[in-house]
Order: C-alpha cells, then structure tokens, then sequence
C-alpha cells in the first residue's frame, strides 16, 4: 500500500505525497487513525497522476499523525462499447487499474497466524454453541422432558384401559381398582 506519513504541527495546511493513482477518489487521509471524510480536504494531483497535494481546509492539530494513503475506488472509469474500437491506451490503463488494485490488496498487512488462532477460536466456540443446542434439541432438556412423558404414559395407559373395554368406551365404577396409579 502506497502511504506517506506526517507530523501535524497545528499551522500546516498542505502535504506533499508522491505515489501513482488513477483519479483524487483514490487518495484517502487519516488523522490518528481516523480516516477523514472527502469534504475536509482537496487533493490537487500532478498531471500524470503519480502524487499530488492534500490541502486541509482546517490545519491537523499540533502532533496530529497525518497519514496520506492510496485506496483505489472499486469502480469502472471507462466503459468499452459493443460497437467501437477498442483504444489500446484505455485498455492499458483499465489492466493498469486493476493490477494496482491487486497491489493494494496484496500489501494488506495480515498475520496469517493470528488470524488461524481467531478462526480456530472462533469455529471452536461456534461448534460448542452448535453441540448445546443439540444437545438440548436431542436427548437433553426439552425433547428429554418429552421423552420421559411418554415413557411415564407408556406405562401408565395401559392400567388406565378398563381389562373389559377399551379406551373409547366408558369404564364403569365397579371395576376402579383396576385402573391403577399414574
């Protein structure tokens, strides 16, 4: 990633940086980590577009790190048509756009260790969450409670039936020993 860094000294309005983009979209600034929103500054690029300057519209406090970076806007710039001729500079500069974008992708600083151990962490944490729940859905909590109704009904109907009917039909009072305890 192309990034060039200041000291703000609380009267300085205008930082020099000298890398290539393609259009003033491309050129992001940072006070303190904080990136700035387009409003608060103006990039005024040299003519082949290989740096520039950024003027603040309010100079950065007095030690204030000012970051100047290249983030290359995802966007098409030129747009090919069915029927015309295809220009070999615009060609150029589209393949030139998209391996610069390659670039600023690649240059990420990643610690590829760190982020095995927050995947691990995460996926580890994630299949525990995913173990409880069917746990509970399975053979646990609500479906155990379940279970253990119909067991306790599986034992228990059969005494409820009177030994001369059926469910359906009304068991009469002389027999009401025979339908046992739940």
């Amino acid at each position: 990633m192309y990034k060039i860094s200041y000291i703000g000294d609380g009267d300085e309005t205008e930082f020099v940086f000298a890398f290539p983009f393609f259009q003033e979209a491309d050129v992001k600034v940072a006070i303190d980590n904080v990136v700035l929103s387009e409003e608060e500054y103006d990039v005024n690029p040299d003519d082949d577009f290989n740096g520039g300057l950024v003027v603040f519209n309010t100079p950065p406090d007095d030690g204030a790190v000012i970051d100047i970076f290249r983030q290359i806007s995802l966007n098409r710039i030129i747009d090919y048509q069915p029927t015309a001729k295809i220009d070999p500079e615009d060609l150029n500069s589209d393949f030139n756009f998209l391996v610069a974008a390659f670039q600023d992708l690649r240059n990420i600083d990643i610690d590829l260790s760190q982020w095995a151990n927050i995947h691990d962490t995460l996926l580890s944490k994630v299949n525990y969450t995913l173990s409880l729940i069917e746990d509970k859905m399975s053979g646990g909590a609500v479906l155990g409670l379940y279970n253990n109704l119909l067991n306790v009904l599986n034992g228990a109907l059969p005494l409820l039936i009177n030994d001369y009917g059926s469910v359906t039909e009304s068991a009469g009072y002389e027999n009401n020993d025979d339908y046992g305890s739940i």
